[in-house]
C-alpha cells in the first residue's frame, strides 16, 4: 500500500514548477490521509505534529503559482486512463457529472451566492449562501463494485466580477470539462448526467467538437416529465409554395406510455437495473427537439422504478445499454457523500482581504456586488479552495484505487471492526484507516522511505533554509 502511494505521488511531480512545491503537496496529501478534524489547513499541522511556524508555508501553498488545479488534475486523467477498470461502453469512457452546493458564510469569501436547496430533507433550509461546485468523475469496475473516481472540480457560479472567462452557464462548463478530460485521456465518452441538465446548450456544446474531429462526448441524460418533441419532416412528392416545415406532429412523451396506438407500442426486454435484473418496457424514437433544432434519441423506460425519459445524442445506442449506463449515474453522489463527510474534502477556510465584505442579506447583495480593489490577488484565493478541494479528491481517488488492489491488505492493517460487512472491497473510511496506520508506524519508527523523511523534517523548525538534504 506504502508503494502504490508512493507511485502516485511520483507520478504527481511533473504538475509542479518548483521541487519546494512539490514536498508540500506530499506533506498536504499525507496530512489530508491522517487527520482526525476538518478545520481547514490548520488540522494538517496538528495530523502531523509539525512545527507551527509552517502554518504560513501550507497558506502559501495553496495560493502558489507553481502548480494549478487542472494541470495536477490532467496527470491523474492520464494515469486513471491507464487503469483497466475504467468502464468502456462502444468503445467509449463512462464520465459521470454533477454539482453539489456546500455552505459558506464568509463575507469576504469570493463566489459566495444565495442558492436555493433543492432537497427533501425539512432539516435544511432552503436559501442559503455558499458555492457551487461542479464535479466530474469516471466510472469504474472492481471487485464486482461500480463507483466514480473524482477526475476534477471547479467552482461554477459567482464568478461575475471575479472571472469574466468562466462566467458562462454551469451547464456549459461540465461539458467543457469532459471534453477536456476526454481530450487528455485520449477516448471518446459518455457523459451521464441527471435532469437538471437536460437543456439544449447541452447538447450543442457537445456537438461543437463533433465537427472538429476531437474526442467527442456524447451526452446521456434524463428528461423532465413535460418535455416534448416533433416527428421529422418528410420530403413532399410535389413541391408546395412557401418556406418548408421544420417541424412534424408534436408529440407529450409522458402521454405515449399509455398510448394504445401500434407505433408507440413498448417492448419488453430483459436489463440489469441496480445490479439486479427485471424485464422492463421500452421504447426508442428518434424525433426533433426545439431547443436544440436537431435530432436526438429518445428512449422512454417503464421499470419497478416507475416511468421515465432518457436523452441521447448517439442516435445508435440501444435501450438496454442507456438504461443500465444511467443507472451508473448514482456512484458521484457516493462519490459527493464520502467527499464531504468522511474526508470533510469542502471543509475550506480561504477568504480575501482585498474583497469588500458581502451582506448576508440576498436582496443587499444584488444592488451592492462584492468588488476587489486587487482582483489578481483575489483570483488566486479562488483558486486556492479549488486546489484544497481536489487535492482531496486525489487522496480519494488514490483510496479506491488502494482498495480495489489490496483489499485484503487494508482489511488486516485497518483494524476496524464493523458490525456489518457489506462488500468485498474496502470502503474509502476503512482504506483511509488501514493507510494512516501504516503511515503512523512510519513516522514513529525508523522507516527510511522518502514521505517519511520530508515529514520529519517538518516536524521540527529549522529556520528559512528547509533540510531537504534527506528527501532529494
Amino acid at each position: 500500500m506504502i508503494q502504490e502511494l508512493e507511485d502516485i505521488l511520483k507520478y504527481m511531480r511533473p504538475a509542479f514548477s518548483r521541487k519546494a512545491a512539490y514536498f508540500w503537496f506530499v506533506i498536504v496529501f499525507v496530512g489530508f490521509i491522517l487527520r482526525t478534524d476538518t478545520f481547514g489547513v490548520s488540522s494538517i499541522v496538528r495530523a502531523l505534529t509539525l512545527d507551527p511556524a509552517h502554518y504560513p508555508s501550507l497558506l502559501h501553498f495553496f495560493h502558489s503559482t507553481a502548480w494549478t488545479a487542472e494541470g495536477l488534475m490532467s496527470i491523474w486523467w492520464r494515469r486513471i486512463g491507464l487503469n483497466d477498470n475504467a468502464l468502456f461502453v462502444e468503445e467509449r469512457v463512462v464520465l459521470v457529472g454533477d454539482h453539489t452546493k456546500t455552505p459558506k458564510d464568509g463575507r469576504k469569501m469570493p463566489a459566495v451566492t444565495t442558492m436555493h436547496q433543492d432537497s427533501e430533507t425539512g432539516s435544511k433550509p432552503s436559501f442559503f449562501r455558499g458555492h457551487h461546485w461542479g464535479c466530474v468523475g469516471v466510472v469504474t469496475k472492481a471487485c464486482g463494485r461500480f463507483f466514480a473516481i473524482p477526475l476534477w472540480a471547479t467552482i461554477q457560479e459567482g464568478m461575475k466580477g471575479i472571472d469574466k472567462s468562466r462566467d458562462i452557464p454551469k451547464t456549459i462548463q461540465l461539458v467543457q470539462m469532459a471534453q477536456r478530460i476526454s481530450q487528455t485521456m485520449e477516448h471518446d465518452s459518455f457523459l451521464v448526467l441527471d435532469a437538471y441538465f437536460s437543456v439544449g446548450s447541452v447538447f450543442e456544446e457537445a456537438a461543437k467538437v463533433l465537427h472538429e474531429g476531437k474526442q467527442s462526448v456524447h451526452i446521456l441524460t434524463r428528461a423532465k416529465k413535460n418535455i416534448t418533441a416533433y416527428h421529422q419532416v418528410s420530403e413532399p412528392q410535389t413541391p408546395k409554395r412557401g418556406r418548408k416545415k421544420k417541424y412534424g406532429k408534436k408529440i407529450r412523451l409522458m402521454q405515449l406510455f399509455d398510448s394504445k396506438a401500434k407505433r408507440y407500442k413498448l417492448q419488453t426486454v430483459d436489463a440489469r437495473i441496480y445490479d439486479k435484473s427485471e424485464r422492463i418496457r421500452t421504447l426508442v424514437l428518434d424525433l426533433v427537439w426545439k431547443p436544440t433544432k436537431g435530432v436526438l434519441r429518445f428512449i422512454l423506460v417503464e421499470s419497478s422504478r416507475g416511468r421515465m425519459i432518457l436523452i441521447t445524442s448517439d442516435m445508435e445506442l440501444q435501450p438496454v445499454t442507456a438504461v443500465e449506463l444511467y443507472c451508473r449515474r448514482v456512484t458521484i453522489e457516493t462519490m459527493f457523500d464520502v467527499l464531504k463527510n468522511t474526508l470533510g474534502g469542502l471543509e475550506y477556510h480561504f477568504w480575501s482581504s482585498y474583497l469588500t465584505a458581502a451582506s448576508r442579506t440576498p436582496r443587499k447583495n444584488k444592488n451592492n456586488p462584492q468588488v476587489s480593489i486587487k482582483p489578481e490577488s483575489t483570483v488566486r484565493t479562488l483558486e486556492a479552495m479549488e486546489k484544497f478541494v481536489n487535492v482531496q479528491l486525489l487522496v480519494l481517488g488514490t483510496l479506491q484505487l488502494i482498495a480495489t488492489l489490496y483489499p485484503l491488505e487494508v482489511m488486516a492493517k485497518a483494524r476496524c471492526w464493523l458490525r456489518t460487512q457489506t462488500s468485498k472491497t474496502p470502503s474509502e473510511f476503512v482504506t483511509r484507516m488501514a493507510l494512516a496506520n501504516c503511515i503512523k508506524v512510519n513516522l514513529g519508527g525508523f522507516a527510511k522511505d522518502w514521505i517519511t523523511a520530508l515529514i520529519q523534517a517538518r516536524q521540527e523548525y529549522t529556520g528559512d533554509q528547509a533540510d531537504y538534504s534527506k528527501v532529494a
